[in-house]
This record gives structure tokens, C-alpha cells and sequence, in this order.
């Protein structure tokens, strides 16, 4: 409802004067009449027509110039020079960017288009006929339905009559079907209002400024709204393009604060289970003390016993007729682990007593082994460095084995050339003693 009631409501500046001085501007609200003053100007304006879409009024001065005012009264700079030929201009109306306005029998057309090169020039005249209708025309504004200027013609013999202004060929015609308006001087101020209807006000009525409408359906209905003081000279740009109307937001309602709920947070406990971490136990290797097994059988013959032992390595020296062993010291970092020898120990051969020049190593008993020095006391004693032991991860196993198996085999072969070198010893010994 309230925008049907906008729409229908049309406020319009207009712009009055007395006998002397500068013009008053006012904004008029249609239908109701109802006018409020908002500026007043350095000159006296007339002719003046709305651009909706500049939002600005434009007129003439009366020294010709063409005047540009805000909605609110206020003068906007514009370019514009004294013209001689508008200096008399009276009805006026914007017709497509173009202020039309009349002066005498011609209709006057002012390029008010900021964006043009002829801006606030004339660009075009046209002659009105018939012209005793056409010069009594004071004011009138465009019908956007049909595209006419429409205003209120005063003949002679006390009557005037609505008529349409072509604004392209000039003529001029009653407007069929409305009704008379009351004789008077002249209505200065003509708006074609959002109802269709036309609303015209007269300068000078029995000393009064009247305002009329006049309906345009056929009807042929004039009614007289209300009147204001007589002026000189008044002038209506027509309706003021209706601002957006932006609904009043709606009231925010106060949030209810609601009281506190005690929430009781149930506990929880979370045991973490204890994970026990396997202990990995790195086994010993513990490298046993053997035997040096021999897989070698030796025929029987009287000699001394002698029994190898892996700690010791027999080394004979061949000096006819003495035999030298030398010891190498165990290394001292255990070898790693290894599966135990499945071979055959060698059979005790015993070595003949009668050879008192050959020194046989003791037998060593088996839990008399030499135990490991700690690494930072170990002197070799040898001439040539113990080879070096190597520590073989368990995937190196197989080389490991490998390697003692070959040990095993030069202990071996060792053993054999120290048994064959007694035999021998014990050979000759023999045959010295034959000789004797």
C-alpha cells in the first residue's frame, strides 16, 4: 500500500516571482498542493523542465543563460553564455535530454546532454501553429504515454482549454474531452501527474494563485485544489523521479540470555596400557676351546706324543737334528659363533722316548686354555702380526665357517709336517746310533 500511495504522490519544483527581484524555489507535492520553500536564487529563472536521468532541473535565466538546480534549489556550475534569443523564453520542458522551451510563436530545443558537444546550445527551432492558440500557451510538460507536451491554452471571451503541443511539427490542439478552466492571466505552472491526470496553476486569480486539475479521461471533471499568493511569474519542471523506498528494517529482537546450564562433565579416565618392550638379549658368542680335530691317520710309530691345540700353533723349524716350535697368542676378540665341528679327532700317535734332542711341546690340558687379554695389554710377540680377527655379522656366517674350516686345514697340514719331521729325526737318530 505505502509504495502504491509513493507512486501516485508527485513532488515537483517550481519556481515563483514577484514583480521584482530573483525567483523563490518551492517544492510542491501533487495532489495534495502542498508547497515548502527550499532556496532562494540570484536571478529570476523561468522555463524550466526536469532531466530524470540527470536528476537536475535545468531553465533560462533573464539574460538567457541556461540554469541547472539540484532537487533541492541549489545552483549547479554549468557553461553556459547569454543568449539573446532565450532571454524571453516562458513554458519549458526536457524532451529526451533536450530543454524545449517557447518563445513567441517558436519552439526553442537546448541540448542539455552533459556528454554532448552541443551541450547547453540550440540545436533546433520550430515554428507553432495556429499561432493564437500557440502564444498564450505559458507552461506545459511532457505526457510520457504519447510523447506530447500538454498545457492550458487562455482564448478570448474569459474561457481556457487543456491542448497538446507536437513537439516535432509545432501543432497545437484541444485536448477532446476536458473540461474549462476559469478565465484568468495565465497558468505559468503545468505538471502531468503519475495519475494521469494534468495539474495546472494560475499566476493571477482574483489576486490568488490557484491550482486546478483537470482530468484527461473524458470526463471532463476540473477541480480546484488550493491557492496560494498572486505571482508575477511561476514554473513547474514536472515530477521529481521517486527516490528508492527502503523498508524500515525490522526491529531486532533482544536475545534472551537463558540462565546457565551446569553441565557436569562426566571424568574420564584413560588408561594407557603398559606396553612392554621385549628385551632382545644379544647372545654370547662363546668360541669353545676344542681340540684342533685331524682327519689325517698316520701310521703307527713310536713317537712322542703331541697334542695340537687351537690356541697354539705349531710353526717346526727344520734344523737338522733340533725341531723348534713357536707359540702365536690367541686373539684377543672372540670370534663369532659357530656350529661345532663334526669331524673325527685325530688318534694319538705315539712318538718314540729314545730321542732326548727333540723337544716336544707340553700337552696343554683343555681347561688350562689361554684366556683373552684385554685389548690395550696385547703385545705380539711374533715378528709378524697375529692376523687381525674379524667380528662377521650372522648373515656372514657362511664366510666365517669358511674361514675356519681353513684354519683347521693349516693346522692340519702343520701337524702332518711336524709328525713327519719327528719321524724323521727319529729316523736318523737311529741310524746314528747304528753307526756308532
Amino acid at each position: 500500500m505505502i509504495e502504491v500511495l509513493a507512486l501516485a504522490v508527485c513532488s515537483t519544483i517550481q519556481v515563483e516571482a514577484g514583480d521584482h527581484g530573483p525567483s523563490s524555489v518551492y517544492v510542491v507535492d501533487l495532489p495534495s498542493g502542498a508547497a515548502r520553500p527550499v532556496s532562494t536564487l540570484d536571478v529570476r529563472v523561468n522555463a524550466i523542465g526536469y532531466s530524470a536521468p540527470q536528476d537536475r532541473v535545468y531553465g533560462i535565466d533573464e539574460d538567457g543563460r541556461v540554469v541547472a538546480l539540484d532537487r533541492e534549489g541549489n545552483v549547479l556550475d554549468v557553461p553556459s553564455y547569454p543568449s539573446h534569443l532565450l532571454r524571453h523564453a516562458t513554458a519549458g520542458a526536457v524532451v529526451g535530454e533536450r530543454l524545449v522551451v517557447r518563445i513567441g510563436h517558436l519552439l526553442v530545443s537546448v541540448d542539455v546532454d552533459p556528454d554532448s558537444d552541443d551541450y547547453l546550445e540550440v540545436v533546433q527551432q520550430t515554428r507553432l501553429w495556429p499561432p493564437l492558440e500557440a502564444l498564450t500557451v505559458d507552461d506545459f510538460d511532457v505526457n510520457p504515454a504519447d510523447g506530447l507536451l500538454y498545457g492550458v491554452a487562455t482564448f478570448g471571451y474569459g474561457h481556457a482549454y487543456p491542448v497538446t503541443v507536437d513537439p516535432d511539427s509545432g501543432r497545437v490542439r484541444k485536448v477532446p474531452g476536458a473540461g474549462r478552466l476559469p478565465a484568468g492571466s495565465s497558468y505559468g505552472a503545468v505538471v502531468f501527474g503519475r495519475d494521469g491526470a494534468l495539474y495546472a496553476t494560475s499566476n493571477q486569480d482574483d489576486g490568488q494563485s490557484t491550482l486546478f486539475r483537470v482530468a484527461l479521461d473524458g470526463s471532463g471533471v476540473v477541480t480546484e485544489i488550493v491557492s496560494r499568493p498572486a505571482k508575477r511569474t511561476i514554473d513547474a519542471s514536472g515530477c521529481l523521479a521517486v527516490p528508492p523506498i527502503v523498508d524500515p528494517p525490522e526491529p531486532t529482537p533482544t536475545p534472551t540470555t537463558p540462565a546457565p546450564t551446569t553441565t557436569t562433565v562426566p571424568t574420564t579416565t584413560t588408561t594407557v596400557p603398559t606396553t612392554t618392550v621385549p628385551t632382545t638379549t644379544v647372545p654370547t658368542t662363546t668360541v669353545p676351546t676344542t681340540t684342533e680335530p685331524t682327519t689325517t691317520t698316520v701310521p703307527t710309530t713310536t713317537v712322542p706324543t703331541t697334542t695340537v691345540v687351537p690356541t697354539t700353533t705349531v710353526v717346526p723349524t727344520t734344523t737338522a737334528p733340533t725341531t723348534t716350535a713357536r707359540t702365536t697368542p690367541v686373539p684377543t676378540t672372540p670370534p663369532p659363533s659357530i656350529p661345532a665341528s663334526t669331524t673325527t679327532p685325530a688318534p694319538v700317535v705315539p712318538v718314540a722316548p729314545a730321542v732326548p734332542f727333540v723337544p716336544v711341546a707340553p700337552e696343554v690340558p683343555p681347561a688350562a686354555a689361554i684366556p683373552p687379554a684385554p685389548p690395550e695389554e696385547i703385545t705380539p710377540t711374533a715378528a709378524t702380526p697375529p692376523p687381525k680377527s674379524r667380528i662377521r655379522l650372522p648373515e656372514s656366517r657362511v664366510e666365517t665357517v669358511s674361514d675356519l674350516n681353513r684354519n683347521v686345514r693349516d693346522q692340519r697340514r702343520w701337524g702332518l709336517v711336524a709328525i713327519i719331521l719327528i719321524l724323521a729325526a727319529g729316523a736318523l737318530a737311529r741310524q746314528h746310533a747304528r753307526n756308532r
